[in-house]
């Protein structure tokens, strides 16, 4: 029988939606049953065109504007973290922690704008806020992820930006027996080191397919350093040297610090799911997901402080920058060591009821479970010797590292104790959901069917921070003769070839040593005795069991409570042989919200010893505990409307008004005061009283669906928002015992109004006509531009939101017989990380481009050799202040290669 060109009928595309595509049904599976009634023998496509397939057709039918990725097979999926493989969707990009994908912003709108849900489910997270943090879930669990970037009445509210759906497997989706199994190893160009992962997944249905369990599991090894070069940030501010010679309006670096981070991850993932359909109408579905992800980092860092009081020579550029110092006068160059250990945990439980109650009525009840819990164990610490005397920085020649010029001796003698605590804090997010959903189809003209169902949520974010009680952490330091360190504490730490992405010429090795053996050391008698008030010494040890963590008053508890009805009406029908078809729909919500927290009482300002013009907070034992309780509701339409002008030829248009909610975190009632520079203190509060972000949003489209697997689309939206956080500072005189003093006090508020334009291109373009082998060929491009104004623009400056920014993909890849091939190309422009203050401008982050590679070969049917690759060209991650000279952080996370193997059965 001859052979026929494969092609996904209008009735398997149907099937595969039914089935839930997106948790991976394959395209050959769906194939097959489609044409086993007519007899048909067909070609199967599996693989990277498979999934391109299977997503294109998700895509074109869609009633919402939604980008989907789906797995090429069980067990693979585009890239080695789901927000890697997200950040290949048309206006998906992503922010990076350590060299991985963690967060995503979609449309140039914020992660805390993106709604994730897992199989339609809200999910706790470990961030401390709204957005979600990727890298806890191993993508070998995911079957696929949908970006749905307008809204619809049955999702749920809370995403300006858009909802994304992961999804996982399930035993009904690939029936019968199914085995996989991937075995890699990774290596980390920065440390030389090679990690195990493995990942696995079993699946069976019994009884005709009424019964069905699934389990699968991931585990993941990474031992990683990334180094950084890193100011914290420019002050705006005047300056009087000692011989009288002012100037005015420079830009100052408070800081230059060298940070080489070493680092363990460990993740563990897991996933048990069980299926029951004791009839054809009724099917139960029970699930557990189970994560363990944890970071343990030390931190050597060689550190200066620069202080205008110790300024003996600077130069600045054209634009005010200091570009070069000298710093005497009782400076210090320091050693510090930043030591972590974190364990991020989420557990996700649910049940969901599906039932045919009639031939025109479904019923469904959804029921979900999950808790995000992130643990600092022992604390993170922050540990810092000092050697005193003068250095220099220069930054003149233009290069992205300075030269240091300060005393190098190895010896490790001289060098003093400075600052010293531990800290963490406990964060802990609870999320009860509750769902009903009905679908009634009718037979009333253009009007086919009916959608309507209830939402109730409860949700509860927790942090409890805890750290070294003050004044501990600088009372050896401030004492008046300097407690000098033993020198068998320190080793010579050997950078190896720091920042050698970046131009210029670091140091490459300095004096560093244990926090803990920094802690014992000063709580030892010796040390004691060698205070200016020992007693009083050894009475905080004592009180405070030495430098163990306690309690501290910002600590906070925020309770969510949401309850939404909904409802949709889908029309279809015909005009002058087109298709269309149309959702309306309206979802209201109400929100409560209860915020526990405390106040922190100043009692006083102390000086700092060893930095004139800077002091010391004290804060009271006696916190004020506040609760703050808010309601409010919302009125949420939505229209979503498509017409087929010609075959294969799709016009939309949506209308929505939508919500995102502010973080739990700045609903917290607590406020406080902080030290620093007597000229520049700033205290900082919360507000349990913000009202969530409104936006109205419209959004045009044109797809063309001109071949199997290939398409070009072109879509503008605009979203108004309405509510927009800014912080206000406000000024406020502190009186307390030892003065008054000026205050700028920063918190969030709704007050800016933003508009938000934009337009994406995508292209999708299969080469099938070529001549073999090129036929194999295949290339997806897209470009999102976006642009925003605001009223917190600034004069004649215009700002842009945080996180705004163009974005870019070019993807190549090659699918022939056997082998498997792609190189990933993934763009984003220069974007704001974080508003202008009073005392400094705003903080960017630079022009960021990766280049990521993937192969496979398929040894026969069962087995299948890969090899990978991320960040091959080793690009830096550059943040700045205002002017692209001022660097803020250069971070050098290198490449990463994995080879492995992977068995199906």
């Amino acid at each position: 029988m001859q052979n026929k060109k494969p092609k996904l009928s209008y009735l398997s595309m149907l099937v595969m939606l039914n089935l839930g595509v997106s948790s991976a049904v394959s395209a050959e599976e769906v194939v097959k049953k489609d044409v086993q009634e007519d007899a048909v023998e067909v070609i199967t496509i599996s693989g990277i065109r498979g999934s391109l397939i299977k997503s294109k057709d998700i895509k074109m039918d869609a009633n919402t504007i939604v980008d989907v990725i789906t797995s090429e097979d069980i067990g693979k999926f585009p890239d080695q973290n789901v927000a890697e493989s997200l950040q290949r969707i048309t206006g998906v990009s992503i922010d990076r922690k350590g060299g991985e994908g963690q967060l995503i912003t979609v449309r140039g709108m914020g992660p805390e704008f993106t709604s994730v849900l897992l199989n339609r489910r809200t999910l706790a997270t470990t961030s401390g806020g709204r957005a979600f943090s990727f890298d806890i879930l191993a993508s070998e669990l995911i079957s696929g992820a949908e970006v749905y970037k307008t809204q619809s009445s049955n999702l749920q509210e809370g995403a300006i930006g858009a909802t994304v759906n992961i999804t996982t497997f399930r035993p009904f989706d690939i029936p019968g027996f199914k085995a996989t199994g991937t075995v890699k190893a990774q290596y980390d160009e920065m440390t030389g080191e090679t990690a195990p992962q493995f990942s696995g997944l079993i699946s069976n249905t019994f009884d005709d397919d009424k019964f069905g369990v699934l389990f699968s599991f991931a585990h993941n090894e990474r031992k990683s350093r990334y180094d950084s070069a890193n100011t914290a940030y420019y002050w705006h501010t005047d300056l009087t040297m000692d011989d009288g010679t002012y100037y005015d309006d420079i830009y100052f670096p408070q800081n230059y610090d060298q940070i080489a981070q070493t680092e363990e991850r460990t993740r563990d993932n897991a996933n048990v799911v069980l299926q029951y359909k004791p009839t054809d109408n009724l099917a139960f579905t029970v699930d557990a997901l189970y994560s363990k992800y944890e970071v343990d980092y030390r931190q050597d860092i060689l550190a200066h402080w620069f202080s205008k009081g110790q300024l003996t020579d600077v130069q600045l550029d054209e634009n005010g920058t200091l570009v070069k110092l000298s710093m005497g006068k009782g400076s210090n160059s320091d050693v510090m060591v930043r030591q972590s250990q974190t364990s991020n945990e989420l557990i996700a439980l649910g049940f969901n009821a599906d039932w045919n109650a009639t031939d025109v009525l479904n019923l469904n009840f959804d029921v979900s479970y999950s808790e995000a819990e992130s643990d600092p164990k022992a604390g993170s610490t922050d540990t810092v010797a000092s050697r005193p005397g003068d250095y220099t920085y220069d930054r003149s020649s233009g290069d992205q590292l300075p030269e240091l010029t300060f005393d190098r001796d190895s010896s490790a003698s001289g060098l003093k104790a400075g600052w010293g605590e531990r800290f963490g804090s406990v964060r802990k997010d609870e999320v009860l959901e509750i769902k009903i959903d009905a679908e009634w189809i009718i037979d009333a003209g253009p009007l086919s069917k009916i959608g309507f169902g209830i939402m109730s949520s409860d949700r509860t974010l927790s942090n409890k921070s805890e750290r070294t009680t003050r004044p501990m952490p600088w009372l050896w330091g401030d004492n008046s003769t300097a407690i000098i360190l033993p020198e068998d504490m320190f080793t010579t730490y050997d950078a190896d070839g720091f920042l050698s992405g970046g131009s210029g010429n670091p140091e490459q090795s300095w004096l560093s040593f244990d926090s803990e053996d920094f802690f014992d050391y000063l709580t030892s008698a010796g040390v004691v005795a060698q205070m200016d008030d020992p007693a009083y010494t050894q009475e905080l040890i004592d009180e405070n069991d030495g430098f163990t963590m306690h309690q501290v008053p910002w600590t906070y508890e925020v309770n969510e409570a949401l309850l939404a009805f909904y409802t949709d009406a889908y029309f279809d029908g015909d005009i002058a042989n087109m298709p269309w078809s149309i959702t309306a729909g309206m979802r209201y919500v109400e929100t409560s919200s209860t915020s526990n927290g405390f106040a922190i009482p100043l009692l006083d300002l102390e000086p700092s010893v060893g930095k004139p013009g800077f002091v010391n907070a004290i804060e009271g034992d006696d916190y004020t505990p506040i609760t703050i309780k808010h309601k409010y509701d919302n009125w949420l339409p939505s229209v979503n409307a498509k017409i087929e002008i010609v075959d294969d030829l799709i016009a939309r248009f949506a209308y929505s008004k939508s919500i995102t909610r502010p973080e739990l975190d700045a609903m917290s009632p607590e406020s406080g005061y902080n030290g620093g520079d007597v000229n520049h203190l700033t205290g900082w509060g919360s507000n349990p009283k913000l009202m969530p972000f409104e936006s109205n949003n419209l959004d045009l489209g044109l797809e063309w669906y001109y071949g199997e697997g290939s398409y070009a689309a072109i879509a503008m939206f605009t979203k108004d928002v309405d509510g927009y956080l800014d912080y206000d500072e406000v000024d406020e005189v502190v009186v307390v015992p030892s003065g008054t003093y000026d205050y700028k006090i920063s918190r969030p508020v709704n007050s800016n109004q933003a508009d938000i334009e934009g337009y994406e291109i995508a292209v999708q373009h299969m080469f099938t006509s070529l001549p073999a082998p090129f036929d194999g060929l295949g290339i997806i491009a897209n470009k999102t531009f976006v642009d925003s104004k605001s009223t917190a623009d600034d004069g004649e400056t215009s700002l842009p939101l945080i996180g705004l920014s163009d974005s870019a993909n070019l993807i190549l890849f090659y699918e022939k017989d056997a082998v498997q091939l792609r190189v990933a190309w993934n763009q984003r422009d220069r974007f704001m990380q974080s508003k202008p203050q009073s005392w400094r401008d705003g903080h960017y982050v630079e022009d960021y481009a990766q280049v990521d590679i993937s192969g496979s070969y398929d040894v026969n049917e069962h087995l299948t050799v890969f090899f990978e690759g991320i960040n091959i060209t080793n690009e830096l991650y550059i943040t700045t202040a205002k002017y692209d000279n001022q660097y803020l952080d250069i971070t050098e996370t290198g490449p990463r290669y994995s080879v492995g193997i992977r068995g199906s059965f």
